[in-house]
């Protein structure tokens, strides 16, 4: 009786609809700390423990080219080794980071390149269900929906040499300034728009199937089955540089779609200093996900899934309160709806095995 009543609530709340202010893109982070009945901690949390669904970390710098005038400070590369926040007390969290230093403008006009980082890792990234991998900035929380993020390009490769980009997408709106904020919703497959600091420590997902048709991976030149290097580079914010927003969805399929027609400006704090450019933490490889309706990755699919899920019924893609993760259905279609509700049902009341008890 209690599971009719519950599925009644959730298509009466999603029928009627729920709207959720800002951007598209409202994909949670990943937390890196749990405690008891696996919620999200903190480092410092005598009780935590680093999160289950990790299986793996990079353990080596293969190369760190940063722009000119980073701080000695955050210029240790193997800061972005082990586990998230695993280099420093915890009184120390904001020096675990490695920086890639920002360009200014007379360095951009120039063509001078942005800083990036190459970290190598011998557990396996595997194309496998659900995210794959998880980036750790150290962005941080100002109000809603309004973060300090220093964002930066995702490329993976099998060989060190042939490396494949993610397809992003950035619709903040004009330059934000010195230390601005930026809505983290407009922003989607850059790392750094989750939060890492204060009492919130997530990291930004990456799912290797989206980069299935990207011309290195189609010629064989990554395997996506045997990714061994990640690649950050750092985007100065000043709107020189674009993300690629025509690849990741075709303008035709939809009529509100018109502003995927063009690759757009990417905007965040810029210029920063000392510490400027992206900040890497950590890159941490996640077990499989055997359930797509766990939407919330603790494990379980329960009614905390059932919450999230009716929040994006009837939802497409573009819509403020549409969620990718509540598009269950294979293939993908871009919309909730009972195709993905059958599947969320398949999925109830399962446990992911690593979860554990």
């Amino acid at each position: 009786m209690k599971r009719t009543v519950t599925w009644t609530v959730f298509l009466i709340v999603g029928l009627f609809g729920v709207v959720v202010k800002g951007g598209p893109y409202r994909e949670a982070g990943v937390c890196s700390y749990i405690g008891p009945g696996h919620k999200a901690t903190t480092p410092s949390d005598a009780n935590g423990v680093i999160n289950p669904i990790f299986r793996g970390w990079a353990d080596a710098v293969v190369s760190y080219e940063p722009a000119p005038d980073v701080g000695y400070e955050w210029s240790n590369p193997y800061m972005a080794l082990g586990a998230s926040y695993s280099n420093t007390s915890p009184s120390d969290y904001m020096f675990d980071v490695v920086s890639l230093g920002d360009l200014y403008q007379a360095d951009i006009n120039a063509g001078m390149p942005p800083g990036r980082i190459t970290l190598s890792f011998t557990e396996t990234i595997r194309d496998q269900n659900g995210y794959d991998f998880v980036v750790f900035e150290n962005s941080f929380y100002f109000d809603e929906n309004q973060y300090f993020c220093e964002l930066g390009y995702v490329e993976v490769s099998s060989d060190g040499v042939n490396f494949a980009r993610f397809p992003s997408v950035s619709l903040t709106g004009g330059r934000v300034g010195a230390y601005g904020m930026i809505d983290i919703t407009n922003v989607y497959n850059l790392a750094g728009k989750h939060i890492n600091s204060g009492d919130e420590f997530t990291g930004t997902p990456f799912d290797l199937s989206e980069i299935t048709n990207e011309p290195n991976v189609a010629a064989g030149l990554v395997d996506l089955n045997n990714i061994l290097y990640v690649r950050i580079v750092d985007i100065p914010g000043s709107g020189d540089f674009r993300d690629n927003a025509r690849k990741l969805v075709d303008p035709c399929t939809w009529p509100n779609w018109g502003y995927y027609d063009t690759n757009h400006p990417i905007y965040d704090a810029w210029v920063t200093y000392d510490s400027g450019g992206f900040d890497l933490e950590a890159i941490g490889v996640l077990r499989p996900q055997q359930y797509g309706g766990d939407i919330n990755l603790d494990g379980i699919v329960d009614y905390e899934d059932l919450d999230i899920f009716a929040d994006c019924w009837l939802s497409h893609f573009g819509q403020d309160n549409y969620l990718a993760r509540c598009d269950l259905a294979k293939p993908k279609d871009l919309i909730v709806n009972f195709k993905d509700f059958a599947a969320f049902a398949k999925d109830w009341r399962k446990v992911e095995q690593w979860r554990g008890n």
